[in-house]
């Protein structure tokens, strides 16, 4: 059974306060969203300037010193930071600033999209998400940087180069200790061991030594 509508009961006092307060907030969410997701790019943008100058100054300047396992995993973890970091920072650039985007109003047609108080409303919300996203992101790039300095500074050094020298038929491998008037010091199997070059019948440098030097 339908009939005409009639006109509900006048709102009470607290309902219009209600209401009030209600529309306050709205008109205010999307500003409000934004201050603070500045401030947290300013913030956690001050903290990984920090980190990575602390590391620059702190750490070891070139990850091809470590050994080469240790390297390999550097660098992926700097990779890792760098590939989340600009996500996070992409984040939180759209959580402060938004879209690079700009409705098209017209005075003839009132029926064209949403209410602009809704898109308001939905960008606030969508910003508050990009805006956690951004800040989970941005942590995770501060402990895999974090991580990777911890490996450049605690990870060991790859090993010295070393020298092959071959005098006849007995050949040493070992690290170059020092070098003094065609004597050469090699560290073989933890001894140092004095070469006379004069006798020696060929020099190669290697990368490191053989498992076990052979000497005939």
């Amino acid at each position: 059974m339908s009939g005409p509508l009639l006109p509900g009961p006048p709102p009470t006092p607290a309902q219009v306060r209600r209401a009030r307060s209600m529309r306050r907030a709205l008109n205010q969410e999307l500003d409000r969203v934004r201050e603070t997701a500045t401030a947290w790019r300013n913030g956690l943008g001050a903290l990984l300037a920090g980190l990575i100058g602390f590391s620059l100054i702190k750490g070891r300047n070139d990850v091809g010193q470590l050994a080469p396992a240790w390297s390999a995993t550097a660098g992926i973890l700097l990779a890792a930071a760098l590939t989340v970091g600009a996500a996070g920072a992409f984040c939180l650039l759209r959580a402060a600033h938004g879209r690079p985007y700009a409705r098209r109003l017209s005075a003839t047609d009132d029926t064209s999209g949403l209410p602009l108080e809704v898109e308001d409303h939905d960008e606030a919300l969508a910003s508050a998400r990009t805006l956690r996203t951004g800040i989970i992101l941005t942590c995770l790039c501060t402990v895999l940087l974090a991580t990777a300095v911890g490996v450049t500074w605690y990870a060991p050094p790859k090993d010295p180069p070393a020298l092959i020298i071959r005098q006849g038929a007995t050949t040493l491998c070992g690290e170059v200790l020092s070098t003094r008037h065609g004597i050469v010091v090699l560290k073989v199997d933890g001894v140092a061991v004095t070469v006379d070059l004069a006798q020696s019948t060929s020099l190669t440098p290697t990368a490191t030594c053989p498992a076990t030097p052979t000497s005939n």
